[in-house]
């Protein structure tokens, strides 16, 4: 699985969901531009972090 997978899947689970990055940015306990900087590739999760971000998709 590379970066790209990741950022693309995380912005088209949210989309469809209808999350804004602010909103999950926030619900997940971060700064509201933590999502954001995902998916413009400044950054990725760590795994643990992953993790919470699939639980709040439902993935």
């Amino acid at each position: 699985m590379n970066a790209n997978f990741i950022r693309e899947r995380i912005a088209k689970l949210r989309t469809e969901k209808c999350i804004s990055e602010y909103k999950m940015s926030l619900d997940l306990g971060h700064s509201k531009s933590y999502i954001q900087s995902i998916s413009s590739g400044k950054a990725l999760p760590s795994m643990s972090e992953f993790l919470y971000i699939c639980k709040y998709l439902d993935v």
